[in-house]
């Protein structure tokens, strides 16, 4: 009868710890180097409620990278993330619509995505969006960064 009680009480204790973990993050990277990031928002929930902030920076960090086209983009999210979506939007050029001139689907946490529209001597913005989900909480977060390709 104890240790029933104890195996119950361990089941409760761990549900709440294993639903409570931070979100995952993701790092970016380009050729080996990591390219710095800015969080834009984030969605959290669970069956009950859901909460969205967006946070609007405006200070968004430019990476410059001297290598020919097409560029690699790397990504490694966290654990409990479930999908990377990814917009390219051209700021030198920007679409007649508005909208990205590239998008792409990684599954899982992480894999790379080779950028057909990045063509040199232009500056790119990137959003990054991470999905993920623990035992209880999911929700998704958005980086975004600045690119620009250089020839070498």
């Amino acid at each position: 009868m104890v240790r029933s009680r104890l195996t119950l009480a361990a089941v409760i204790i761990a549900i709440p710890l294993a639903s409570c973990g931070a979100r995952p993050g993701v790092t970016v990277s380009i050729a080996g180097e990591k390219v710095p990031i800015v969080l834009s928002s984030t969605t959290e929930g669970t069956r009950c409620s859901t909460s969205h902030g967006d946070a609007f920076p405006e200070n968004v960090p430019l990476t410059t990278v001297r290598m020919p086209a097409p560029v690699t983009l790397r990504f490694d999210a966290g654990q409990g993330a479930s999908e990377i979506r990814g917009w390219i939007y051209d700021l030198d050029a920007p679409s007649p619509a508005g909208g990205p001139i590239e998008e792409f689907t990684l599954p899982g946490r992480g894999g790379a995505h080779q950028a057909r529209s990045i063509v040199p001597e232009r500056t790119y913005r990137v959003l990054v969006n991470v999905r993920w989900s623990f035992l209880v909480t999911e929700g998704e977060e958005t980086h975004v960064f600045r690119l620009r390709v250089e020839t070498p």
